[in-house]
């Protein structure tokens, strides 16, 4: 079991019992169940089920005594590595309502006719974001993808009511590999690639976050402004769902309109 996997089967198991995770942090292979129960104030019982179920899950194991005896419970070492924070995350990314509080309630900004980027994802979020899968709003890209096929993800993006995240250096499948290049040297290529492929101009931001170690590009491509239509290759492209498609011709009589297909 890798790390990543390790994460997600604990928020899962976490998220269907908050109490389980104290029992988590406590295991140090000295305390037995019956002293568990006692510095929680629960039943010995409840404490043997939340153990069996991080046993079967693989977070946690029991601790040989000296004599060959089975001790008492402890985290497996992979498990010891992982910060409480980790597990405490919610079970949905909540960058979707982050951005329609800032859309609704904007500080001391005066209305707009468009929708705000969608905000930059916190680590917890990128976490969340994996385990969910790619959407509308979110593309995976493995390490290696040619700033060319980055290009063409973010038109695609340009055209649609609320943009979206392309994170550089995750697997399709949702698996954090890391980036293989520094911010610097990603965003060279990708600017060229977008001044080169896509009309009118277009921009999009590039940042950068650390997931468990590893380093993520994070590019943020802006919602449609309602006015231009962004061609690819001299091709209108538009994401639907986890997908780039060609637009219609209805769907192009829209865009021209100033009305969003997606």
């Amino acid at each position: 079991m890798d790390l990543q996997e390790m994460i997600t089967r604990g928020r899962f198991i976490f998220s269907a019992a908050p109490g389980r995770l104290s029992v988590f942090e406590l295991l140090d292979g000295r305390r037995s169940t019956e002293e568990l129960a006692k510095s929680l104030r629960r039943h010995v019982n409840s404490i043997r089920r939340d153990l069996t179920t991080m046993e079967n899950a693989g977070l946690i194991q029991l601790k040989s005594a000296k004599d060959g005896s089975s001790g008492a419970y402890e985290k497996v070492p992979l498990a010891k590595t992982i910060p409480l924070r980790y597990f405490r995350a919610s079970p949905a990314p909540n960058l979707k309502a982050r951005k329609l509080t800032e859309e609704t309630n904007p500080p001391n900004r005066k209305p707009f006719n468009r929708s705000n980027p969608v905000p930059m994802p916190t680590e917890q979020d990128v976490l969340d974001i994996c385990k969910n899968g790619e959407d509308q709003l979110y593309e995976f890209k493995a390490a290696g993808t040619e700033a060319r096929k980055l290009a063409r993800e973010a038109c695609a993006m340009m055209n649609t009511k609320d943009g979206g995240i392309i994170l550089y250096g995750v697997d399709d499948n949702g698996k954090i590999t890391g980036a293989d290049v520094t911010r610097q040297q990603l965003d060279q290529p990708l600017q060229n690639s977008i001044r080169n492929s896509i009309s009118p101009a277009a921009t999009v931001s590039l940042k950068s976050i650390k997931v468990m170690g590893n380093e993520v590009l994070v590019i943020i491509v802006p919602p449609w402004n309602r006015r231009d239509v962004y061609q690819f290759d001299e091709r209108v492209l538009i994401r639907k769902g986890t997908s780039v498609f060609a637009a219609k011709s209805e769907e192009l009589k829209k865009l021209h309109q100033g009305k969003t297909v997606i």
